[in-house]
């Protein structure tokens, strides 16, 4: 740890110089991001490798390898969890193995699933190594779903209601609740089982879940996953009777970044949805724990966690992240919450006459600080020695305990930008040193434990976010296979943990090449910063969105999305309360504006406006016009295209720029402050670029003319007109602008008018956005985001998505692969094919299965037919987008629309926008 031999080992302390650890070797077995944050904080780079991220391509899985000279500290096992826990046990010993060949002291497994794995961590325990991360007995207590929530009951902690040991009940309903039937079923599994240990349990319901866990030390499990799918459906049912229109979570015990759980609304739904949860977690095997969870879905809830860091005496809350917008139940964007934050918030609203937004975030730091006391009480119950996250869903202003992630999450950069650690020396409060690595102080607790004194945590800043870069479309689907050919490099306020993309070649500086297999999940880096103030904060994070330049071939990303989100949250309001539900029916808006957008001829329009123009002002004012053609429409065009890029341009300019009065745009910028802005929006701003990705040079002479001219205008008149065009436009038109008189009146005038002329299009978008019901999105007095009852009906949500990212196009007879990845024609091997030569289908009934990054996209039918031939005839066949898949003949004939007809209809629905502000 390079860092801290400066800092610890050069210290004039003996405090200080008393925490070095210079003497400890790491070996890290994990991957993504935190490996290379790991590899920046570690002086001894001791990485594991496993063959998924070896050199399979031209172009490395795990490019923060390119830092390391030295060979010998990489270390290359076939997969870090094998197929099963018998080839986890493998590895487990192969790592075991690599550190004692290697002398590494510790092991250090990020945020990965062997993090949270409490046997590999007490087989490294035993070994006589440590492990920088909590201790095997903190994995018993909290690590497992059940587990943790029977603790949270003891000492006092808000949980979910539902069942959290459905294997001890089907294990006891096997053996009709009799000691003696499960001692018999032991037996005859030849599992030993001491019974005089057994009866100083408390209950049946202890002695079935030790009879149980013996079964998993000998490799035996005494339930069938059969028994378990009837046990759960017969549970299921129970509580459904009981609570009629309400959804149910199974959410195995030991799962993690949304993989292992599964939502169901019937009990008939139960018995495959087991099954998808046991086999996403790699619990199908006999001696596999497969226990999970049975709880009440509460709907409408935000997701709040806790950072937590212990050393085994004391525990300390370093504040909570919002992680409430995600898909597919994975985090999209994380921010921090403080205390401080929302005191800072909740007086700037007051400020600004909101009362109602300002008593709801007191409610929320109310909240927060009985959620950082339950998750300290918890934490010091088991004795937490490292970085673990205490996790939390919240409905309305309360919250209850889900789950702890005894690892560090993610996202944990997120509290790194708000707070930092403070340690002290208890006979001398002047020595102190500080600690701003959450990893960095997991090192400290693994190497000095109880030695640590328990720090104060100090503020850096009072806001911190980041949001995931994903590969994935602008539907937000998986989308592998691209390759990043550039990314500029981070810029002031960023800080971009990409796994060592970003790092040149040292001989010549050039980007390397970077192909995105998709080996594991979808993640690309981690965009972080920080900021005085949420709004400071999202507005950094939107402009780094903004202004980085990523370009690949196939290279498709999440980036637009996140770009418009920010941009659309801040036109809000950046203390927005979105729910775990939020993106979907955004998405659904997004596509819905997609639907709009995609029938605006934006040349058809200018063209319209020319000839109006021309009648109206004459020929030569006509020609002069045309001159503005490419100033305006280009940009407008883009943004139309971009469908993201279009939500986020009309959320943030909503009240700001323009308002709508009984259905017409009226300004509250001038516009051609406006188009300046959006060229800067989409980042075709004037600077060092090729052509096509900046202004031309033309426009931007042109638009530095007409602002000049509002410039000089402005200079002549009082402040009052500067933040006011309303104001400004009419006293010009009106002929009543003070010290501007006779001759240069008239100019100003003219010049006003030419200017403005063409700028309507710009209303365009903003007619687009009223027709879409987009600009009725709007925050209730609480902060919740609410949405038109359109964009929340689940059977609008499937077809306006697909707008945002359409198939490819296929004959009328032949269904395609909607995206590239794994193709499957079965739910499991066990199970059928969906469809064979031969077979009738429905529409809506599923076809066939495509697997990208680890999520398995479930294909429909788009309309009722008949497989006529299997172009691709056996499963885990990697598949192109765009490639046929099967020969069909439809139930009815599909009609495909002729180009001529759908430019008809898009001339139609521009001629009727235009019509509505073009006089």
């Amino acid at each position: 740890m390079s860092e801290n031999k400066i800092r610890y080992n050069n210290e004039n302390s003996p405090f200080i110089r008393g925490f070095a650890c210079n003497h400890v070797s790491i070996l890290i077995v994990c991957r993504g991001p935190i490996r290379k944050e790991a590899m920046d904080v570690f002086d001894s780079l001791g990485v594991l490798l496993s063959e998924k991220d070896s050199v399979t391509y031209a172009q490395t899985l795990a490019p923060e390898l390119r830092q390391i000279t030295d060979q010998s500290r990489v270390h290359r096992i076939p997969d870090y969890t094998g197929a099963n826990r018998e080839e986890r046990l493998i590895r487990i010993g192969d790592i075991i193995q690599i550190c004692k060949t290697n002398q590494y002291t510790h092991i250090f497994a990020g945020y990965g699933f062997m993090a949270e794995d409490a046997e590999f961590v007490e087989t490294i325990e035993k070994a006589g190594l440590g492990f920088v991360g909590p201790a095997a007995r903190v994995h018993h207590g909290l690590g497992a779903k059940d587990q943790a929530k029977k603790l949270a009951r003891r000492v006092g902690v808000s949980v979910t209601p539902g069942l959290d040991n459905i294997t001890s009940v089907t294990f006891l309903e096997k053996a009709n609740h009799s000691l003696d039937e499960m001692l018999k079923l032991a037996t005859e599994s030849k599992v030993i089982v001491d019974r005089s240990e057994i009866e100083k349990l408390n209950s049946l319901e202890e002695q079935a879940e030790r009879i149980l866990e013996l079964g998993f030390q000998s490799g035996v499990g005494l339930i069938s996953t059969e028994e378990l799918q009837s046990q759960a459906k017969k549970e299921v049912a129970k509580i459904l009777e009981k609570n009629e229109g309400r959804r149910i979570r199974l959410k195995y015990i030991g799962g993690g970044g949304g993989k292992g759980q599964r939502i169901v609304t019937a009990a008939d739904q139960v018995p495959d949805m087991v099954l998808e949860v046991l086999a996403e977690s790699k619990a199908l095997g006999p001696a596999d724990n497969k226990n999970f969870l049975i709880e009440m879905n509460i709907e409408n809830t935000r997701h709040n966690e806790v950072q937590l860091i212990g050393n085994g005496k004391w525990a300390i809350a370093l504040g909570g992240r919002d992680c409430s917008i995600q898909m597919y139940e994975q985090k999209l964007v994380e921010l921090s919450i403080t205390d401080e934050l929302y005191a800072s918030e909740a007086e700037r609203m007051r400020k600004d006459g909101k009362e109602s937004w300002a008593k709801s975030v007191d409610s929320d730091r109310a909240m927060l600080r009985e959620m950082e006391e339950q998750a300290e009480r918890l934490a010091e119950s088991v004795g937490l020695n490292s970085a673990s996250t205490f996790e939390c869903i919240v409905s309305g202003h309360s919250f209850y305990f889900m789950e702890v992630n005894t690892r560090i999450q993610v996202e944990h950069r997120v509290t790194e930008m708000v707070y930092g650690l403070r340690f002290r020396n208890p006979d001398n409060s002047n020595e102190f040193f500080d600690v701003e690595s959450l990893v960095e102080a997991m090192v400290l607790c693994a190497v000095h434990g109880e030695k640590l004194p328990k720090p104060e945590r100090y503020l850096r800043n009072k806001a911190g976010g980041e949001i995931r870069l994903n590969a994935m479309n602008d539907a937000l689907q998986p989308s592998a296979g691209g390759v990043i050919e550039y990314w500029s490099n981070p810029v002031e306020h960023e800080i971009r943990d990409d796994q060592g993309i970003s790092i040149r070649n040292p001989g010549t500086g050039a980007f390397i090449h970077y192909h995105l297999a998709g080996a594991y999940d979808s993640n690309i880096a981690l965009i972080v910063s920080y900021g005085e103030s949420r709004n400071q904060n999202l507005e950094r994070l939107a402009n780094l969105l903004r202004s980085t330049e990523l370009r690949g071939t196939d290279l498709a990303t999440n980036r637009g999305f996140h770009t418009g989100l920010i941009f659309f949250l801040l036109g809000l309001d950046g203390m927005a309360r979105p729910d775990t539900k939020f993106a979907v029916p955004y998405l659904a808006a997004a596509g819905c504006l997609a639907s709009e957008s995609n029938l605006v001829d934006i040349e058809y329009s200018w063209k319209k406006y020319l000839k109006s123009a021309t009648q109206k002002w004459g020929l030569d004012a006509g020609a002069v016009i045309g001159q503005k053609m490419t100033l305006i429409c280009r940009p407008i065009e883009q943004l139309l295209k971009n469908p993201h890029l279009l939500v986020g341009w009309l959320g943030y300019h909503r009240s700001k720029a323009y308002t709508i009065v009984e259905g017409q745009v009226k300004w509250q910028k001038n516009p051609l402050l406006l188009l300046k802005d959006l060229y800067q929006y989409l980042h075709l701003e004037w600077r060092e670029a090729p052509p096509l990705q900046k202004i031309w040079e033309h426009d931007w002479q042109l638009l530095q003319k007409g602002l000049e001219f509002y410039t000089d205008l402005l200079s002549r008149l009082d402040s009052s007109y500067a933040n006011d065009y309303a104001k400004l436009d009419q006293s010009i038109r009106s002929g009543n602008l003070p010290t501007i008189t006779g001759d240069l009146l008239a100019e100003v005038q003219s010049a006003h008018a030419g200017w403005q002329a063409g700028l309507e299009l710009l209303q365009l978008p903003i007619f687009v956005g009223l027709r879409s019901e987009l600009l009725d999105i709007h925050l209730d007095d609480s902060l919740n985001v609410v949405f038109p009852e359109k964009f929340l009906k689940t059977e609008n949500h499937k077809a306006w998505i697909r707008n945002l990212a359409p198939p490819p196009v296929a004959s009328a007879d032949t269904i395609v692969a909607p995206t590239g990845g794994m193709i499957y024609f079965r739910e499991t091997p066990n199970h059928d094919s969906y469809v064979e030569q031969g077979s009738h289908f429905e529409a809506g009934s599923p076809i066939f299965i495509i697997e990208v990054m680890k999520m398995f996209n479930k294909i429909q039918a788009e309309f009722s037919g008949t497989i006529v031939e299997k172009f691709i005839t056996d499963d885990g066949v990697v598949v192109k987008k765009g490639q046929p898949i099967f020969k069909v003949k439809p139930d009815e004939e599909i009609i495909v629309e002729t180009i001529e007809e759908k430019e008809a209809k898009r001339k139609s629905y521009t001629e009727q926008l235009m019509n509505s502000f073009l006089t």
